[in-house]
């Protein structure tokens, strides 16, 4: 059977997921690996990126697995350079990786907000700067980072993270404009409440800060979801893979919002 372009969009693309390991990160992973891509994915953890791989080769996609830190300011350029040797110059940086904590503001030390924002934006920053000259020498590229609701909004007990997430699509609508003539777009993927790891997690501080028993929880915050229901990551994903496609490239600077109607921004 012949596969058409349609098919397989980003067939002949190489794109790199940091924060692969699970939730969001993962399922974009194999959404790309779906569209075609050969994948590089990263993330700290050896042994969850081995189990992703495995998935994505049975894809039939050319796969290379890099454990590193997003902390630490040479690992981009270490991690680009060596998914440059071996499978080629990165087309798609999908930028995946996340913490959040839900505390009160007074109740937040220096180092939590030093960690989120090193975590959230400056990971970021690093991966970004590190491909960009490739792509836009090569006159096209796709950037997508994903970013959150909380990137549009005010929330209680979220103020690192929401201050982190805004960072995040601010440096969003700038590369875009900066990249706007080269063929490389930057766009931000804003989910609300998603079915991740990352949220089931933070269910204990939720509980104490809402005074709510946590199996109370997340019907809780689902009261404010229009749609009455937590998100799944795949349904992240096929936006995040659209988003990087030949087809999107009219779309830039964007925060993309996908939240079952919680915020209507």
């Amino acid at each position: 059977m012949t596969v058409t372009p349609t098919e397989r969009p980003l067939h002949g693309r190489t794109a790199l997921v940091v924060g692969a390991s699970r939730g969001i990160g993962a399922e974009s992973a194999r959404a790309l690996a779906a569209a075609g891509a050969d994948l590089a994915i990263t993330a700290r953890s050896t042994d969850a990126l081995a189990g992703v791989a495995a998935e994505l080769e049975a894809t039939g996609s050319r796969v290379l697995s890099v454990a590193a830190d997003v902390r630490d300011p040479a690992a981009a350029e270490a991690v680009v350079r060596q998914v440059a040797d071996e499978l080629g110059e990165v087309d798609v940086l999908v930028y995946a990786a996340g913490q959040g904590v839900a505390a009160r503001f007074e109740d937040v030390d220096d180092e939590t907000w030093t960690r989120l924002y090193d975590v959230n934006v400056m990971g970021a920053v690093r991966y970004s700067r590190a491909v960009l000259p490739a792509m836009k020498a090569e006159g096209w590229g796709r950037i997508v980072y994903i970013a959150s609701t909380a990137a549009k909004y005010g929330s209680r007990f979220q103020s690192p993270y929401n201050a982190s997430k805004h960072a995040l699509l601010g440096l969003t609508r700038c590369l875009a404009l900066e990249s706007s003539t080269s063929g490389v777009t930057v766009n931000a993927v804003c989910p609300g409440f998603v079915d991740t790891e990352m949220v089931q997690d933070a269910v204990p501080q939720w509980s104490e800060l809402l005074g709510v028993p946590e199996a109370d929880v997340v019907p809780a915050l689902l009261g404010r979801v229009p749609i009455g229901r937590m998100l799944q990551p795949d349904e992240i994903a096929q936006l995040v893979a659209y988003v990087a496609s030949p087809a999107a490239g009219g779309i830039t600077g964007q925060g993309l919002t996908l939240d079952g109607g919680l915020i209507l921004v």
